[in-house]
């Protein structure tokens, strides 16, 4: 009897981490019967550092470190991640194999249980609101002035234990994908796309990375890849690295694809919310309606882009497309009043990671 192929699987040990594994797991269990996939869980200095809002923390792949550590010392064969958590660009020799299908992009809110009914807008005065993310905070604030945040860390589990057992917190704000691969929709109490608010880069599509050069595990892997949440996670991405932030100022994303546009829609804020720039651009996917410069030609060399492989889901000249498309973008917000806004949230953001190390080093 021929054994079967074995893929090591690894992923972060939590509850949805796992989830989002084993959902592209029966993917491609469903697409290659041949192969057997093994699960490999390991923490991350994001699961680590629990007492610490992420943007304090001061580290890109603070989710992904040790996984790609694990990937390009062989010990497993694929990592599967939130996109939403992968650097733009990755450790040389390690590539995104496939982007499965996006589910909502959204934020949403959760309300404690006392709470319950209620929207943002019915909280009282000085009401708590959980997250440490920058993006949402300026963008709810900008809305709900009355509010008040505090940083909240933790799986989801742990999150909302914290929001129901404890009087700290009037409210969560989390991602709906998250929310719905746990079977807790009955938790939801308000979508705040319903306000207006984007998403998160990449937020709501699970990827899968693996090593540049391991040409039979990718093929596997591009077999469950979504054309349009790909196109989409290349522009989202392509657009955050050429702004230069990261992670250190509220910047957010809307992107959609037809059969023959993509159009991607930006937003930066201060980070009080105050201020706030929205800008959108369109490309075409078509090869007329593409433009022909000496720029936009794509190498033969080119394998990949934003760091997700080109296999056989959309053609280089797309997925070429999309990129142009977010640097574009980018591009229009740099010659902005927006420049102001991003450089002045980062700077605020370096100083409060200067002076979380400073207090970290104090207790050490």
């Amino acid at each position: 009897m021929e054994t079967k192929k074995i893929i090591r699987v690894g992923s972060r040990k939590s509850q949805l981490a796992i989830i989002q594994a084993d959902t592209i797991i029966e993917a491609l269990s469903a697409a290659h019967p041949e192969v057997t996939f093994e699960v490999v869980s390991m923490e991350t200095i994001g699961d680590k550092i629990q007492d610490v809002a992420l943007p304090k923390i001061g580290l890109s792949g603070v989710f992904t470190k040790e996984l790609e550590a694990a990937l390009l010392l062989n010990h497993v064969d694929i990592v599967v991640h939130s996109m939403k958590d992968c650097p733009a660009l990755l450790p040389d020799g390690l590539v995104i194999g496939t982007v499965f299908k996006r589910d909502s992009p959204y934020d949403v809110v959760v309300m404690s249980t006392k709470n319950a009914g209620k929207t943002l807008a019915d909280l009282p005065e000085g009401s708590v609101v959980g997250t440490s993310s920058l993006r949402r905070i300026a963008q709810v604030s900008r809305i709900h002035p009355h509010l008040k945040f505090e940083s909240i860390r933790g799986s989801l589990n742990a999150r909302l234990q914290k929001l129901d057992d404890t009087d700290t917190y009037a409210a969560l704000i989390l991602a709906e994908a998250g929310l719905s691969r746990m079977g807790w929709e009955n938790r939801l109490s308000e979508r705040l796309a319903d306000s207006g608010c984007l998403y998160a880069v990449c937020q709501g599509a699970i990827g899968a990375e693996c090593r540049a050069d391991d040409k039979e595990t990718l093929a596997i892997l591009d077999s469950i890849t979504d054309k349009n949440t790909m196109l989409q996670c290349i522009a989202e991405r392509s657009f955050i690295r050429n702004l230069g932030v990261g992670y250190k100022a509220p910047v957010c994303v809307h992107c959609e694809i037809t059969r023959d546009e993509i159009h991607l829609s930006g937003a930066v804020y201060s980070l009080d919310g105050h201020e706030t720039q929205v800008l959108d651009t369109r490309s075409s996917l078509t090869p007329d309606g593409q433009r022909g410069g000496k720029g936009d030609q794509i190498s033969p060399q080119c394998t990949s882009f934003m760091s997700i492989a080109a296999g056989n889901t959309a053609s280089r000249e797309e997925m070429g497309v999309a990129q142009r498309t977010g640097a574009q973008l980018a591009g229009e917000f740099l010659k902005s009043s927006a420049k102001e806004m991003l450089m002045t949230a980062k700077v605020s953001t370096e100083n409060s990671i200067l002076q979380e190390r400073s207090r970290r080093e104090i207790q050490a």
